[in-house]
Formats: structure tokens, sequence, C-alpha cells
């Protein structure tokens, strides 16, 4: 046991363990990699180019990748062991927009970081005036230059922790070269024996500072091998001395820099099917990969009808794209199957029933998805996705049709999936588009505005307490004075109040007694810095919060104090033209001006003008009738049953942590295909399903409302209020509960131009006042301010009230996930929101714990539940909470 010396740190030895990565975890177990301290060291080392690190001091680094990438760990020491370094973490929201990606590299003057090729590909036009170094991995760098940044392919996996080697790529390559190894390698042959110089072998490297798999003797056995690690990867020296990859000798493949273990397929395409066998081939040519299913029993497959099924199952990158039934076989001497021998499909023979291009429009993009499938042919009724494309093929095809349709959007793709579809929403778009829309919104900045349905809606519910702050979103952030200049910060608070002309509205009746909305700048106050001491701010910040005049009055307030100690900011704005993530859009603005950056336009009253005439779209009759055909009639529990009938909205709130990793939610996630907002709206479905003691329930869940780029930047009341029902019979199996919530999310958001909460709630046919499933991502959280000290104050909300019956809000921030119940305190009872509480948090648990192919039934979760001794084995399992 080591002594602790006088400078309060023991000296670390270069075998004393580290840290640990999990890898990717396909089959919902991902495998813990343990590091010694020496591994540090060689990762420092590790991002040296012919000698030298490849970038210098000052540099500003991007964290894309997740903590569990051996690249997490690369950039994370980069940045410690240059100078004067910095580090940005990247949103998830931000890294799945290349553009938005692009324009946060500009913003925040990103220098140096790490991508997939996939990303690189998907990236267009200049990477900005600040990028020069990206890292590539994760998958094979074939087919990626670039004249703009300098790529540097890096060789990495969880079990070196550091980078194997580095290729600086000059040019475009068929077969890109992972460079020559740091560390001594080998290339050997089945046997265990090293190849002949030129020859193709498995790649092995030593690893003298890894432990192995954490728990796991067997496979660390197979795995490290007196002090070399077996990659698995195939591998042959070049003519320049460089390795190539060619492959992997085990049967796990890579799709998009994803590691995908066949039998994972293999299981879910058996279970879909009923059969006894079934194998799964991987295919990587030009860039493109895929995956082909193989079945030898005699069956009837629908593919169409399988890739639902599986899509139930898998993630989207494990969904094979073509099913092939085979006569027999191909088996090794030893017995085994021979998965090389399995037949490459013929693409052709998978095309059937095509439909020929009847316009321009269609046949440009038919082309532009074959070559981006790289098929031969599509016809206007193959739906893209289901051909083997995905989020980043969608970012290509709206690359490829740049120039032959301009305006093209991936909400278009998302929605249309075929090219016939796609089509027909893009000429709409462009019939609806008509003039600048800088010229339009200026031109609906100038007249009045009838409030929208939820603006209306909320008004109405306030109306019940219109003394109160229910509607108040308010905010008090604490800043550093040597960091902030306090009189440039609310200058910079007052530019961005000024660019957002929802901050600047005022709602009065009009002439015919209707409310209506007006852009009146006027109303605008200068915000000055306020002088005050600490202990007489602690007395003010508790009397800032307190009513808005809602008719004909400002609807925000913003104050910037400055005591002996530190600067605070003080937020507040109604509801009815702010939502949530408004908070972030106004938030990065405030950052930009304070770095002297252009701000993005707003569009708030082009969206009225959008929503006003929304009425007069087919689609919107065609959404009305989607949603109350789906959800009217029926006999829904909307709520957990009351215990008291009253018309106070006093309020309460009770916050809990939820207990759960996020390996564990990650893991879950890929598993049933659904994400992260989806599990949570399924788990307070079956909760208040057993709370009630009712099989169908009904709730809603908050849609953003921003689909394109124009209303990405704007700061308003967007938001839209969708319906998710649930009728939870016995049979039901855990995975079809999550398909049908999947399938209602997605459907939600395609018809979400008829606000079906709002209306039924006005015309008063809903069966009960509905609970509300809130997603919180990252809501506690500045964006747009990173790298700044800010922290948030907590005040308090004067003559606060209940804003719903029910809501159940889950937080997804830095202080890991809770559930938060906020409820109308005169209407239950504490010891019942206690009591739901505790299902909600039993019910997440033991869902999570549910993530192989075998299917679970609500009376077999009903069950887990109702046994305590059995719940708590259940969710203690090899994910145990950290104490």
């Amino acid at each position: 046991m080591q002594t602790v010396p006088k400078s309060g740190h023991a000296e670390p030895d270069d075998r004393d363990a580290a840290y640990a990565i999990y890898t990717s975890g396909t089959s919902g177990k991902p495998k813990g990699v343990l590091h010694e301290y020496g591994s540090l060291d060689m990762c420092v080392d590790s991002i040296k180019l012919n000698g030298e690190v490849p970038f210098g001091e000052d540099e500003r680094l991007a964290l894309l990748v997740p903590l569990n990438f051996a690249a997490s760990v690369i950039t994370l020491l980069a940045a410690l062991n240059t100078k004067g370094s910095r580090i940005f973490v990247v949103s998830y929201a931000t890294l799945k927009d290349p553009v938005l990606l692009q324009n946060f590299f500009i913003e925040k003057q990103i220098s140096v970081t790490f991508l997939t090729p996939s990303y690189v590909r998907a990236l267009s036009g200049s990477a900005g005036p600040f990028l020069r170094t990206v890292f590539v991995g994760s998958e094979p760098a074939n087919n990626v230059f670039r004249e703009d940044v300098r790529l540097i392919n890096v060789y990495a996996l969880s079990e070196s922790g550091f980078g194997v080697s580095l290729f600086e790529i000059d040019k475009p390559y068929k077969n890109c070269p992972i460079g020559k190894p740091g560390v001594k390698y080998s290339l050997i042959d089945e046997e265990g024996d090293p190849v002949p110089e030129g020859e193709t072998g498995e790649l092995c490297f030593e690893a003298p500072y890894v432990r192995g798999y954490i728990g796991l003797p067997e496979d660390t056995e197979k795995t490290f091998i007196g002090g070399m690690c077996h990659t698995g990867d195939l591998a042959r020296v070049d003519e320049n001395g460089d390795l190539v990859l060619l492959g992997r000798s085990t049967d796990m493949i890579k799709i998009n820099g994803n590691r995908i273990e066949p039998a994972e397929i293999e299981a879910a395409v058996k279970q879909a099917l009923g059969i006894d066998w079934a194998a799964a081939r991987g295919f990587d040519e030009d860039g493109k990969s895929f995956l082909c299913a193989y079945y030898t029993a005699d069956v009837e497959v629908d593919p169409t009808a399988l890739r639902q099924e599986l899509m139930k199952r898998l993630p989207y990158y494990m969904i094979p794209s073509y099913y092939m039934h085979i006569d027999s076989v191909p088996l090794k001497a030893t017995g085994k199957l021979d998965r090389k021998a399995l037949p490459k499909p013929n693409i052709e023979d998978f095309m059937e029933d095509y439909a020929a291009p009847t316009n321009d429009v269609e046949k440009m993009l038919c082309e532009a998805m074959a070559r981006v499938l790289k098929l031969s042919r599509i016809g206007i009724h193959d739906d893209f996705y289901e051909m083997g494309g995905d989020s980043l093929g969608s970012i290509e095809l709206i690359t490829a049709c740049e120039e032959t349709l301009p305006g093209l959007n991936a909400g278009i793709v998302f929605r249309g999936r075929t090219p016939e579809k796609i089509a027909q929403l893009y000429e709409e778009q462009l019939e609806n588009s008509d003039g600048d829309p800088d010229e339009k919104n200026a031109a609906a900045m100038e007249k009045e505005h009838p409030l929208t349905t939820e603006q209306l809606y909320m008004i109405d519910y306030q109306l019940y307490t219109p003394n109160s702050t229910m509607y108040n979103l308010f905010s008090v952030m604490k800043v550093d004075k040597d960091v902030f200049e306090m009189d440039r910060l609310a200058e910079s608070m007052a530019a961005a109040v000024k660019n957002h002309p929802s901050l600047l509205t005022t709602i009065v009746y009009n002439d015919d007694g209707e409310l209506v909305q007006r852009y009146t700048p006027e109303v605008f106050q200068d915000i000055h810095v306020e002088k005050l001491s600490e202990f007489e701010f602690k007395f003010v910040k508790d009397t800032l919060v307190y009513p808005f005049k809602i008719i004909g009055g400002k609807l925000y307030r913003c104050r910037v104090f400055e005591t002996e100690k530190a600067g605070y900011v003080f937020f507040d704005v109604h509801h009815t033209v702010f939502d949530g993530t408004s908070l972030k859009v106004f938030m990065g603005d405030v950052g930009k001006s304070y770095l002297g950056m252009d701000l993005d336009k707003d569009y708030y009253y082009l969206m009225l003008d959008h929503r006003e005439n929304a009425p007069q779209k087919p689609e919107y009759e065609a959404s009305r009738r989607y949603f109350e055909e789906r959800y009217n009639g029926e006999d829904w529990s909307t709520h957990p049953r009351i215990d008291h009938e009253s018309r106070e909205n006093e309020i309460g709130a009770l916050t809990a942590e939820l207990g759960i990793e996020q390996p564990q939610l990650a893991a879950m996630e890929r598993a049933y295909k659904i994400s992260r907002n989806e599990f949570f709206i399924t788990v307070a479905a079956l909760a208040i399903s057993i709370y009630n003691d009712a099989p169908n329930v009904k709730l809603t869940w908050i849609y953003n409302g921003r689909e394109d780029a124009q209303m990405l930047t704007t700061v308003g009341l967007l938001f839209r209020d969708l319906p998710v029902a649930l009728r939870f019979t016995d049979d039901l199996t855990l995975r079809d509960a999550f398909s049908s919530v999947h399938e209602q999310v997605r459907s939600g958001i395609e018809h979400s131009i008829y606000p079906y909460v709002e209306m039924n709630a006005a015309q008063g046919i809903t069966e009960g006042e509905l609970a509300c499933v809130l997603y919180q991502q990252d809501i506690r959280d500045m964006n747009g301010m990173e790298g700044f000290d800010i922290q948030n104050v907590d005040i308090r909300q004067n003559q606060a009230a209940a804003e719903n019956i029910l809501d159940i809000q889950i937080l997804d921030g830095a202080e890991g996930l809770q559930v938060v119940i906020d409820y109308a305190a005169s209407r239950y009872e504490d010891a019942s929101i206690e009591k739901l509480k505790d299902i909600y948090v039993k019910t997440a648990q033991a869902l999570v714990t549910h993530n192989s192919q075998k299917d679970v039934t609500i009376r077999e979760l009903r069950s887990k539940l109702e046994d305590r001794k059995n719940f708590f084995q259940t969710v203690k399992g090899f994910f145990s909470r950290k104490k």
C-alpha cells in the first residue's frame, strides 16, 4: 500500500490501474478494457507523426467522439499536453447535423478535431478558416481527402487506448493505409506464426500496459497473448512499408464505424422469421458498406415486413439491406460456417416493381439516390432508407442535389423517403416559398397576428390563476467578473433581446375584441449594470420573479447586477413567446454577441404567417383526420388518478435520481431501436397504467417544432404537444410497446402541422387533462457559452402555480439522469406522488435491463415489479450504480 506524501497525492507507478474504456457492446454487453498508467504515456507519444505532434500550442480542440472511444482519450490528452490549448465538448444535437457542426467549428474557432471518414465525406463546402487538422478513424478511410485540412488516419482500439499507427492522407486511396505502427507488431497466420513478407495476416501489436477485459478472463486470454493484442484485423505491408487493412479475421465487421457481431443480426432474423438457422455477412466496396442476411428454411419472406420487424430489434445500421435464400450452408473443412463463401447478392434481383420517373424532379432524385447508394437504378417507389440509406446518406443525397434541387432538406427526405413523395414535398415547398424569406419576415412584422393555438391554450389555462407566475421561464446566472466585462455582457444581453422579435411582442385586444400580437420594438428597455453588495443581492434576487401583465405588457425582463464578488444576469420571459429550445438559441446569441460575432436572423413573424396559413393546406386536414381517427373515441387513462377535485393550482414538485447508468440506456436504445425520448415516454405510460390499474393510457410529449434552418435560429413558442397512446394487454411485448411509441412519435412529427392537443382542449372534447412527458436534454447547460464559468443560481418563484395537472420531466445533463414530477398539489397527496415516483423509477430500471433478442411481455414485467426481491436482483446485474 502506497504512503500518500505531504503533497496530497501518491505518485503512480506505470503498472497502477488508471482507467477503463468500454467497447461499443453491440450485443448489449460492452466489455471494459482496464488500462494502466503506462498507457497514458504511450497515448501521448502515439499522436506524434514523424516524431512531432501534428499541431502546435494554443489549439482549440473539439471532442465529438463518445468517451468509450480510444479517440476521446487521445483528444483529451492532446489538449492537456499542448500549452494553452482548450477543448470544447460537442453536443449530440450538433454532432448529428453536419451543417450545425460546420457552424460550430467556425463559431468556436476549432483548429483540431476527430471525425469518422463517413462524416468527413458528408461535410460539404469549406470547413472554415480555423480548422487545420482532422484525425480520422473508427472505420476505413477509403476515398477520403480534402485540400483545405490536414487529414491524419489514426488506427486505435478500445483495447489499445492509444494510436497504434498514424498515416497522413495525401490523396484519395481506394484502400487507405494506416501507417507504420509506433510499437512492436506482427502479422500472423491462423496457426499464430508470422506470415511471409508481403502476405496477409492478423495484426497484433504490443500492449504492455493493458490488463485485459474486466471480469472476462476467457475473452482476455483469447485477445491478449504474451503481451500482444490480437486485433482480429487482417493487414499487409504495402510497397511503402505502411500497413493496409483488408478486413476481419473474425466474424465481426464494421458498418460506418459501428462494430457489429453477425450473431446479433442472426438471432434477430431467426426470432423474426421463426426459423432455426440464419447467417449474416457484411460487404464493403468502394466505400459503401451493406449487410446481407441468408436463410435455408422454406419460408416466404416479405423483405418490407421483415425489415419493419427487425427495426424493433436492431439499430438501423444493423438492418440487412438484402435477404437471400440459399440451398445449403457453405462449410469449412472444420465443419464450421465459411462466412466468406456466402454469395454476394445481385442487387438487381432485389429491385422489384421498378417505376420510372415521371418528371424532371423525380428523375434527378432517382439518379442522385442511385449514386449515393451505389445502385444502377432507383425507381420512384423505392424507399431510400430500406435500400440502405441512413442519416449520413441523406446528407450525401442533399449534397448531390445541391445544384439541381436547391433547398432540398433532411426533413423532406425523412418524411418523403421515396423519390415520388420527396419530389411532391419539394415542389410544395417551392410553391410556398415565393419571395425572399427576409422580405416576407419583414412584411409579417408590420402587421398584427392572431395568437397561435398554443398561445391561446396557455393564456386560457393561466386564467384559472391569473396573478400567478406559472408560465414565467426565469433564470439567474452567476458569472466570474475576472472573465466577463459586466458592461459588455449587459450590451450582449441587449443585443440578443433586440435580435428576437418575439421578446419585443405585445399581446393586445384588437377592435373586434380578439387577442392579437404585434411587434412593438418600443417596449425594449436598455440594460445597464446595477451595482450593489452581495448582501443586498441576496434579498433582491428573491423579488425578481413576479407575474407578467400578459395583455398589453412587456413579456420579458432582463437585469445585470455586479457585486464585490461576482456578476449576476437575470432573465425572465413569459412562456407565450418563448420555449425551452429558445433558451439555447437566446444564450447562444448572448455568447456570439459577447465575442463580437454576427447574430443569425430570427424568423418569428414568418413562422406566425406559416401557422396562420396552415389550415388552408391539404395536409392540415389530413393530419386532423389522422389524430382524431387514431386517438379520439377511446376510454383512455390520461393522468394518474387524482385524490381531490379542486380548481386551485397550487404547485408541487418531487425530484429523484433514476438510478440508471448511461451505458445501460445506450444499450437499450440500440437493442430496441428507439430514442431516449421514446424510452421515457414508454416508461411514463406503463407507470401510469400500473398506478391506475388501467390498461389504456394516453399522454403527451413535447416536440420542439423546428424543422427547417430558418426556425433553428428563431425564438418563440414553436413547440407542439403530440399524443402517444398505448394499450397494455398482458401479452403485449415490450418490443412491440417500444415499436408503437416509436411509430407514433414519428407519425406525430409528420402530422404536427395540426395542433391536435390544443384544439381538442379548446373544443372540450379531450378525455381529461393529459399528463405530459418532457425529456430535457442538457436543459440546464448554457448553450453557446462553453468555456466560461457560469453557474445557475436558485431563486424564489413568487406566486407559483401548476402549469398542468402533472408533468414528468427527465433531466439528462451533467448531474446525471433525474426525474422531476411537477403536479397540482391541490389534487394530489404528497404520498401519492411518492408512490408514482417509485413506480416510475422501478419501471425504468426494470425496462432498461431487458435488451436481448428474447421478448418480454407486460405480464412478466408486472410480475417483476411486484416481486421486490427479484426486482432488485434484476436491476443490480452487472450495471451496478457507482456510489
